[in-house]
């Protein structure tokens, strides 16, 4: 369970909307209002983790129904990168990446994962050249939908053959190996 004093900031939510674009009325609506965010409000400034975690539940099964949870959060994920590109945070960074190429992205990971919340801490460890482990305090409720940012988040260099793996879990930590 996430700590009450963990927040995810405004321009990450709208990162999760902009993935949501087109779906945003109706039942999925209410559901997001349910899970503490309201449609018809200015965002907020920053929303609890727990709300988030359940926003990201929420937008993997309406994006991705009948696909296993894992799966779709890595899907949500992938949506997520580009929505959040759309976003003025969003803009910047991206520029920055396509600069950068797959390794200083990388070493500069826990900078930008940190960007989006006031609790998530990353740290990048070189195995090799083309061979790296990303160990994060908070993986979520499904440690795929970081992976998956971290893996599209490189792939923004113009970076081939990447892969990007949940490699273990312990509690809410987890590790993910990306290689290319």
């Amino acid at each position: 369970m996430s700590n009450p004093s963990e927040i995810v900031f405004g321009h990450t939510v709208e990162g999760l909307l902009l993935a949501l674009k087109g779906r945003l009325e109706g039942p999925l609506r209410a559901k997001l209002k349910e899970a503490g965010l309201d449609l018809d409000r200015k965002l907020e400034p920053a929303y609890p983790n727990s709300t988030w975690q359940k926003l990201l539940q929420i937008g993997a099964t309406e994006l991705f129904p009948g696909v296993p949870m894992n799966e779709a959060q890595w899907r949500l994920g992938e949506r997520f990168v580009a929505g959040y590109f759309e976003t003025n945070m969003g803009r910047a960074l991206q520029t920055v990446l396509k600069l950068l190429g797959p390794a200083r992205v990388l070493d500069r990971m826990s900078r930008n994962l940190a960007s989006g919340s006031n609790f998530l801490h990353v740290e990048v460890e070189r195995l090799a050249d083309t061979d790296y482990r990303v160990k994060v305090n908070e993986g979520g409720t499904y440690p795929e939908f970081i992976g998956s940012i971290c893996h599209h988040g490189v792939l923004t260099t113009g970076m081939k053959g990447l892969t990007t793996v949940v490699e273990s879990r312990q509690g809410r930590a987890a590790i993910y190996r990306v290689r290319w």
